[in-house]
């Protein structure tokens, strides 16, 4: 049940966007004052025709019709007769009256004068004291124009259309010509005959200035008027407007097109739309505003127009009666009628969670798997109810829409097995229970909001109980092992903002206490991956929250409280953290202000008090980048354990790492990186781990003698779990380098490294198409989908569309006649004016129907959250322009009008892992929201991992290129209130127009319809990227170890020469190393599909050990050395292109 706030928030949405449609389309004023309405208004314009236009209704850009295409049954067609209400705003120009006169002249005075008036009579008294200071001040007559509404008249046409087929059966038409047509023609003609009763009308031209003196009565200033007026021919309203109705016979149905033509001259004739400058003082104006139609059709139906795509998918409506032209078009069941939209909206339903089942954190501590149990019964009676809807439903399925419900339940009945195997394994294993159970504890501490898990969230924990404990060779049974789903990607796929993240994040606080309970006292346990840095910045707070809380529940427990502490590594490059700590670092360090290192940190709030006491230090003693509270009461004691250089997670192996997928490629250029796969045999006392007998750290900073090192044999050292978050973004060159180094990592860890065994991986998306082929192409594993999919569309176990309850009003149009980036910025100027209007006013929100408030501090409470408008860009560039126009022209119209201009801020790719932080603190906590930032430009970077709450407006500039993009990017509003989203379709682009034709069917299927992600893990030339880095991560991870005693480094040509001179690596060894690797070889039988990478590594190690064996090598590195025998090794999966540097003179 939404709260009395929500509700207004809902309330408030629903008014902030009908004043902006007005706002538009001229929809909410009966005239306009100082500007020509071809200019203000952009949507539902008709353009006259031009008589130099050759095509006969428009260009791209500029449109003369809009319409609608719809089929009538064949023998139907003798008794359908058509019912065309036309709709429209025309404008006529008017003399102003002499209050909106003096207005412009109060206006003109005070640009004029040191001094402003306050108002004309002010300007009054000044003249008569002293008429000759005002001998300047002079002003043309403000441009007027007043609006005439055709559908008020509620003129009809109507058409027999078997009439129209009286010549010829196959084809009839009407035009312009038609007596219906000339009844409109004659109609028109009186309402421009009724425009001259206006006495305002502006039937004479008239050039001259006004004077103080002119306006000085009413009298006055009509006197003006009648002495300057240009005697001649009055000037008449040039309107003509007419339906065009065509109908042809295919197949067994007729076609039939009805178009609302404007079929005005221009006054100018022969002068093209484009070069026709829309001044504000036209006389005429011969464009249609805020066009449309309603069709009625009686004694026929319309016939479906079957859309063959969802012809077997038995959950959504395959038909839709009519498609627009130049617009989108509406189906009235109750009146057989259809109108065309300009502005079509979806009203999108929030989904909920299914909370009635919720589960308590503390029900799970006290009685587990009673708990558990009870939810398994309830699942097993939730697919006895799919199993009767399926028989209930098969005489209207078609045998595939039989086939794919079927396999829906059978899916869900298996979902219910791995629950039931989850459970028991809870039950049956005693630290296996009291992982599980410090898991509930460790949520229990760290939700303040919330003392539940939500039913998809524990379901999917439970579910994934068996993977993990199958990762100990002596925990589970071996029959047990075999019913678990170990070696399968466990793909997580709900909705943005339903609670993936603690999900997964459940799992991994699992897997941390049933790790430390079977003996694994230190080394790295999750690998948390995201495919794009943006990604990572929210969630380290996140992750350090539940990870402090659960340091706290392991320090307290004796069993496990002299294990390493459990500490999060951040992991995601030197753009924005360091890769390793040098001497001049050192040196800048200890002079940087606690200010400027503070602008460094990671996260600014203590994850263990809740407290803002976060600084950063170096503390030279140990080498490390420091975060630490200064809260004395912190239950931290000072040090938080968080590693934020490369070199210190390679040292202290933390327990959860948060990292972006491309530092992947790392393994085959940093032999340190092999610590996080296969631990490490020596700890430094000072400075932590090492898998060498030197320490990480220079000597000149490390004075420790080897002697003093500490031997250490790691328990299962390699990850258990690796999660990958945004899986659809792993996609194209970046997906398919992924695969291959994904590859080599579970080779290696199942094959080498002292674990051998497989890492459980966990998926996690909100919108993916054609999964199942993704994850083989990306793991060349099989996916589990959860949740399964649920033959109701609105409905399953888990979640439901709450029908009363608002996330998203989402709007579109296409702005015809006006140019893109002049439609955006002006949109954006047009919303600020709306909102402003209430924040400047609240008691127009109270007076809102059924607000459910009742004070001013509430009002502004509510509007805070629609304040901050996102503003989307699919290129950089396009965010630039916005930028540019919005600084001039239109926050100078802003302040001129006393409104807060735009306080902008980017989130593109440019900015920098701090940048975004500030951005996203200014967001959420600022307390002074009317004065602050109140306008996110940005491009994709905002699609995934941006949660805030203030975000509830945003503007399309054009449509993303993919659908999965989209929903991703307007995701990021309504997360928690009623948002608005607007769509600003690029009227040139045909995929946009195809977005307005078809607008609310696109969002109700979007699901179905996002693309499939394009990765090809077998790209012919991809290896030729990889192959070198993955050749040296096996050197690095599994030679060197040993060989470096023997041979030194493998780091360094001379000594994989020695290596491969000494027979101590073998070609053929090689070889067949890597073909398994990249999965040439399965379990020793050839993949026929990897043949010819298989040939490329053969020719690859062949090559490479002939010419490292024939070179003289001095102190090369393999990276030089590579380069210089022609190869390149990534040093990051991003690494593809060459630079080309552009110098300009």
């Amino acid at each position: 049940m939404a709260n009395v706030k929500s509700v207004a928030r809902e309330l408030l949405a629903k008014e902030i966007l009908q004043g902006f449609k007005g706002k538009i389309t001229g929809d909410n004023a009966p005239f306009i004052v100082g500007e020509n309405p071809e200019n203000r208004y952009f949507v539902g314009k008709l353009l006259p025709v031009n008589d130099s236009q050759t095509s006969s209704w428009g260009s791209d850009v500029f449109i003369e019709s809009i319409g609608s295409d719809f089929y009538i049954e064949k023998d139907e067609i003798e008794t359908a007769q058509l019912t065309v209400h036309p709709k429209g705003d025309f404008y006529y120009r008017a003399y102003p009256t002499l209050e909106q006169q003096r207005a412009a002249m109060l206006k003109k005075a005070n640009e004029l004068f040191e001094t402003s008036f306050a108002d004309f009579d002010e300007i009054i008294e000044r003249y008569k004291e002293d008429p000759s200071a005002f001998t300047k001040v002079k002003e043309k007559l403000v441009p007027v124009y007043k609006k005439v509404q055709l559908h008020r008249s509620d003129f009809t046409l109507t058409f027999a259309l078997s009439e129209l087929l009286r010549d010829n059966p196959q084809y009839g038409y009407a035009d312009s010509n038609h007596e219906q047509n000339k009844q409109l023609e004659q109609f028109l003609n009186d309402l421009q005959n009724l425009i001259w009763d206006d006495e305002d009308c502006y039937t004479l031209e008239l050039y001259e200035k006004t004077t103080i003196k002119d306006l000085l009565t009413e009298d006055d200033y009509k006197k003006f008027i009648k002495k300057n007026q240009k005697q001649g021919t009055p000037i008449r309203q040039n309107w003509n407007v007419y339906i065009d109705v065509t109908i042809k016979l295919i197949k067994d149905r007729y076609l039939v097109s009805v178009a609302l033509v404007n079929g005005s001259q221009v006054q100018s004739n022969g002068v093209t739309h484009k070069s026709n400058k829309k001044s504000d003082d036209k006389p005429t104006i011969e464009t249609l505003f805020n066009s449309g139609m309603e069709i009625e059709l009686a004694g026929a139906a319309f016939s479906p127009i079957k859309l063959d795509f969802f012809a077997d998918d038995y959950k959504y409506n395959s038909c839709q009666m009519a498609v627009g032209n130049n617009c989108s078009v509406e189906y009235h069941d109750e009146t057989n009628s259809i109108t065309t939209n300009h502005l079509p909206t979806y009203v999108q339903k929030r989904l909920l969670t299914n909370d009635e089942l919720a589960v308590s954190f503390q029900s799970l501590i006290d009685a587990p798997v009673a708990t558990l149990t009870d939810i398994h019964q309830k699942m097993l009676a939730e697919h006895r109810k799919w199993e009767h809807k399926l028989e209930e439903k098969k005489p209207t399925l078609s045998p595939v829409g039989i086939k794919n419900m079927q396999e829906e339940i059978d899916e869900f009945a298996r979902e219910i097995r791995r629950f039931e195997f989850g459970i028991e394994v809870i039950n049956n294993y005693p630290i296996i229970m009291k992982s599980f159970v410090n898991m509930n504890r460790t949520f229990l501490k760290t939700s303040k909001k919330y003392n539940t898990w939500r039913l998809f969230q524990i379901v999917f924990i439970v579910s994934l109980v068996p993977d993990i404990a199958a990762c100990d060779a002596d925990v589970l049974l071996d029959s047990e092992k075999a019913k678990t789903t170990l070696n399968e990607v466990s793909l997580l796929y709900f909705p943005t903002g339903g609670g993936k993240t603690e999900a997964f994040l459940g799992v991994l606080i699992f897997n941390l206490f049933f790790d430390r309970y079977r003996g694994k006292e230190c080394g790295v346990t999750s690998i948390l991956r995201y495919p794009l840095r943006l990604l990572s910045v929210q969630q380290v707070q996140r992750l350090a929250n539940v990870l402090a809380q659960a340091e706290l529940i392991r320090r307290a427990d004796v069993a496990i409280a002299r294990t390493e502490e459990f500490s999060l590594g951040y992991f995601v490059g030197d753009a924005n953290t360091p890769n390793k700590i040098e001497k001049k670092d050192v040196v800048k360090y200890r002079t940087r202000s606690q200010e400027a290192m503070d602008e460094e940190r990671i996260i600014d709030i203590c994850p263990f008090c809740g407290k803002q006491t976060v600084h950063l230090k170096f503390d030279e003693d140990s080498y490390r980048l420091i975060h630490y509270c200064d809260n004395t009461e912190c239950p931290s004691n000072g040090v938080l354990p968080i590693y934020m250089v490369d070199y210190e997670i390679y040292r202290y192996l933390p327990s959860a790492i948060i990292s972006t997928v491309d530092k992947l490629a790392i393994l085959g250029n940093n032999p340190s990186f092999r610590n996080i796969l296969s631990g490490a045999t020596h700890r430094c006392p000072k400075h932590g781990f090492t898998s060498t007998t030197k320490c990480m750290v220079d000597r000149e900073f490390c004075s420790v003698d080897v002697s003093d090192f500490e031997e250490i044999e790691m328990y299962d050292p390699a990850p258990t779990l690796f999660i990958q978050d945004e899986l659809h973004l792993i996609r194209e060159s970046l997906g398919t380098y992924a695969s291959h180094y994904e590859s080599f990592i579970d080779y290696f860890v199942k094959n080498v490294s002292l674990s051998r065994r497989p890492i459980k991986t966990i998926g996690a998306t909100a919108t993916i198409s054609s999964y199942e082929t993704q994850i083989s192409q990306l793991y060349s594993k099989d996916p589990i989908r959860f949740p399964c999919a649920s033959p109701d569309l609105k409905r399953n176990f888990y979640s439901y569309i709450e029908e009363d309850d608002t996330q998203r009003l989402i709007m579109g149009y296409a702005p015809y006649g006006k140019a893109i980036i002049n439609s955006v910025v002006y949109s954006l100027k047009y919303m600020r004016e709306v909102v402003f209007d209430y924040v400047q006013n609240p008691e127009k929100v109270l007076a809102i129907p059924g607000i459910g408030i009742d004070t001013v501090e509430d009002a502004l409470e509510i509007l805070k959250d629609y304040w901050i408008f996102l503003e989307y860009n699919n290129v950089k560039r396009d965010g630039n322009n916005v930028e540019g126009a919005l600084e001039t022209p239109i926050n100078v119209q802003l302040r001129q009008a006393g409104i807060t201009p735009f306080n902008t801020r980017k989130m593109t790719g440019d900015e920098t892992f701090q940048d975004v932080r500030e951005v996203l603190s200014k967001v959420e906590t600022n307390d002074d929201v009317f004065n602050g930032v109140n306008l996110i430009v940005a491009t994709s970077m905002i699609s995934h991992g941006v949660d805030a709450d203030r975000f509830n407006i945003m503007f399309f500039y054009g449509m993303p290129g993919n659908t999965a993009e989209y929903i991703q990017a307007y995701s990021r509003t309504g997360r928690r209130y009623s948002s608005i989203v607007i769509d600003i379709m690029r009227p040139s682009r045909e995929t946009d127009q195809s977005y307005l034709k078809n607008f609310v069917n696109f969002h109700e299927f979007k699901d179905i319809m996002v693309e499939s992600v394009p990765i090809n893990r077998w790209a012919t030339k991809a290896i030729d990227c990889t192959l070198p880095g993955i050749f040296t991560g096996l050197l690095l991870t599994k030679y060197d170890p040993e060989l470096q005693y023997s041979c030194g480094s493998q780091f360094f040509m001379s000594n994989i020469k020695k290596a491969i001179s000494g027979g101590y690596l073998d070609a053929t060894t090689v070889t067949n190393e890597l073909k398994m690797a990249y999965g040439c070889t399965i379990a020793g039988q050839v993949n026929e599909i990897g043949n010819q990478y298989k040939a490329k590594i053969e020719a690859f190690v062949e090559d490479v050990f002939e010419r490292i064996v024939d070179k003289n090598w001095e102190r090369e590195n393999i990276f030089s050395g590579f380069e210089l025998m022609g190869y390149h090794i990534m040093n990051s999966l991003r690494d593809t292109d060459t630079q080309l540097i552009i110098e300009l003179e």
